[in-house]
């Protein structure tokens, strides 16, 4: 557990259905490893939930996806429900599966794009493929997003056929993209000059993509903590985010 106890660390809705994910061992009284639903008046384990004997820290669940009746979820383990499942896993409303072989290492982002899965944390392979961070599941194999990211992918965002992913890299493919970076489905793209230290969340509302994270410009725009991409340029959200974080 964290220092100050259990932990939500992502959410997700389906219907009248919310699941949680996060760092925790019961929620409502019920015992549920790591992965909770709440169904509007109560609490459901999710079978065995997630697990696994982990060499640096104990299992935790960081991001999940909804898709029809799937629930993805990722994180760091190696065990869903009974199943072998590598930081990587799918839950079918009654079982657990894993995704092919998973990946490596933790996964951060998820993000679903029609029938196409996307994957986004500190592996560097996918199933048995060379996939720098960033990976997309077809629903019967693993495809690297070219060369992918030279460090951690915190977020992703879909809108249509593009694909944004937020992070602390510096490189997307073969493209210098400053924390922030688009994948049109073939190549990667920066955001202008992105960002100048770390995202950590993405949101799209109609054509406009909405940045948070560590940093405090923005395509050369003072942006304190969160910035908007229209598509073409950066803006501030006003005078952004502030306040002594020390606590």
């Amino acid at each position: 557990m964290g220092e100050d106890g259990p932990c939500v660390y992502a959410l997700a809705a389906s219907g009248s259905d919310l699941y949680a994910g996060g760092d925790f061992k019961t929620a409502g009284g019920v015992t549920a490893n790591c992965i909770a639903k709440w169904d509007g008046s109560s609490w459901h384990a999710l079978g065995a939930g997630i697990g696994g004997e982990m060499e640096e820290d104990h299992p935790f669940v960081f991001a999940l996806a909804v898709s029809g009746s799937d629930l993805y979820v990722g994180g760091y383990f190696t065990t869903a429900g009974s199943v072998t499942a590598n930081y990587i896993a799918r839950w079918d409303g009654s079982s657990w599966h894993a995704l092919g072989a998973g990946v490596d290492y933790t996964v951060s982002a998820l993000a679903v794009s029609g029938s196409d899965l996307y994957a986004g944390g500190g592996f560097t392979t996918a199933g048995d493929v060379a996939a720098n961070r960033i990976a997309r599941w077809d629903g019967s194999s693993w495809q690297a997003l070219s060369s992918g990211m030279n460090s951690q992918v915190n977020a992703l965002a879909v809108s249509g056929s593009d694909l944004y992913a937020g992070g602390g890299f510096t490189t997307a493919g073969d493209v210098t993209a400053n924390y922030v970076a688009k994948w049109n489905g073939s190549s990667w793209s920066a955001l202008g000059s992105g960002m100048n230290r770390e995202v950590y969340a993405l949101a799209m509302s109609g054509t406009n993509l909405y940045a948070g994270g560590w940093f405090t410009t923005a395509g050369g725009v003072t942006a304190n903590g969160i910035a908007k991409w229209n598509g073409s340029s950066w803006s501030a959200l006003g005078s952004g985010i502030g306040g002594d974080s020390s606590f």
